[in-house]
């Protein structure tokens, strides 16, 4: 009997249950960003949406290192140390703001670089919208899916992101409204209230500091005195990032805005097929750092278990977006326009992405509930390094099919090496 097996029933029914909590608020989330997609998509053409995606990524770069892992941080502690949450948590907000907005300047430089046609306080909005507002937003969903409260974060979740689809809905019935000028104000106003919205609910449930309890500086001490876990989570969320978001930069700089706009839309169909293994996961995670609490090997097998009782699920799932990725391609351009013609290939050629993106998935969570993301961080930075190279090298003499084949040939790679590391831990141990 593995460990999973070995779980109380009520433990397994309670990762049923976040999982159906979850997939509420991610199917809910998906289905309005998908909404909110076709109509940016559509309102500003693929040039436009190319610009504002070039933007996006640079924000998905900075966004691991901005509040240096502090939702990671508040989850593990979160669920090993439940009895500080209440002190930890203002801490954790601070640190996230505040390190978004540092953050927001350093990748507005870079954004000047890449995308100069964009004004600048238009960059700045749509940075601070991702940076501060939707950082804010996963911290507290984080911290109410580690207390067992999935569905208030599905709700939270939902909530966000019905408001930028209300936005997104005013600007594209007025004609001439969804423009470069009008979507980064109305992204970071809609983020700025679903943001404030859910921390102050947070901090109503968790209840203020009681006497003697250590306020929001000293709890912002702690932490940031985690730096060192703190940097190795930020490090492999930041290579996810690099070989998932930088080949959007390069095509924008490398080749146009235009091909820039069909691969980010493209990408973007793939991202809303990965919603259920999301919900999944995201349901799974706080369990992982329980089921690895022990560390070394055993703590690592216990992870293993837990990774292997949700793979069915989960695998199950990415096989079949794939093929439906296949199959419905062609209706890409249908729903976002003609300016996206073409699209349809980019879609084929990424279809194999959900099952590799599952399966390093599931072994880097199962690394890093054990006490291992040092590890995990390692081979997410050398393949994103060697996703930077690839893109180089091929985006100029093949554009968005390079793209594609960086993107195919890393995430494989990924899978196959964090797979070989745990098997190789398991073994020796």
């Amino acid at each position: 009997m593995t460990e999973v097996d070995a779980r109380p029933a009520s433990a397994t029914s309670g990762l049923r249950r976040s999982s159906a909590s979850m997939l509420l608020g991610h199917g809910g989330r998906a289905v309005l960003a998908a909404l909110t997609f076709v109509l940016v998509a559509r309102g500003l053409g693929d040039a436009g949406f190319g610009t504002v995606g070039a933007v996006m990524a640079a924000a998905a770069l900075a966004l691991p290192f901005a509040s240096l892992g502090a939702v990671h941080l508040l989850v593990r502690s979160a669920v090993r140390e439940p009895g500080r949450l209440r002190t930890t948590a203002p801490g954790a907000v601070l640190v996230t703001a505040v390190g978004g907005a540092l953050a927001t300047v350093l990748a507005a430089l870079v954004c000047l670089v890449v995308v100069p046609s964009l004004p600048l306080a238009a960059v700045v909005a749509l940075l601070a919208a991702d940076l501060v507002g939707s950082a804010l937003l996963e911290l507290v969903a984080g911290v109410q899916v580690a207390r067992g409260r999935a569905m208030a974060a599905a709700l939270s979740q939902v909530g966000f992101h019905g408001l930028r689809f209300a936005a997104a809905v005013v600007l594209f019935a007025v004609p001439g409204g969804m423009t470069l000028q009008t979507w980064p104000w109305a992204y970071a106003a809609t983020s700025a209230v679903g943001a404030v919205v859910a921390v102050v609910v947070l901090r109503a449930q968790l209840g203020p500091p009681a006497p003697g309890e250590e306020g929001v500086v000293a709890s912002a001490r702690w932490v940031l005195s985690q730096w060192r876990d703190g940097f190795h989570f930020s490090v492999g969320l930041g290579s996810q990032a690099l070989y998932n978001d930088l080949d959007k930069l390069m095509l924008a700089r490398l080749d146009s805005v235009a091909a820039n706009g069909a691969y980010t839309a493209a990408y973007r169909v793939v991202d809303l097929s990965l919603v259920p293994l999301r919900a999944v996961l995201a349901a799974a995670y706080p369990r992982f750092f329980a089921a690895g609490a022990a560390g070394g090997t055993a703590g690592l097998r216990s992870a293993v278990a837990l990774a292997r009782s949700i793979a069915p699920t989960t695998v199950g799932w990415c096989a079949l977006a794939s093929v439906a990725l296949l199959a419905g391609a062609d209706l890409v351009p249908v729903l976002l326009g003609e300016s996206y013609e073409g699209t349809q290939g980019v879609v084929r050629g990424l279809a194999v992405l959900p099952l590799l993106k599952v399966a390093h998935y599931l072994a880097a969570d199962a690394l890093t509930g054990a006490g291992q993301q040092r590890v995990r961080s390692a081979w997410q930075l050398g393949v994103a390094l060697a996703n930077g190279v690839l893109n180089l090298w091929l985006i100029p003499a093949h554009g968005v099919g390079g793209a594609v084949a960086a993107s195919l040939l890393c995430d494989g790679a990924l899978a196959v090496g964090l797979w070989g590391v745990v098997w190789g831990r398991l073994r020796r141990g």
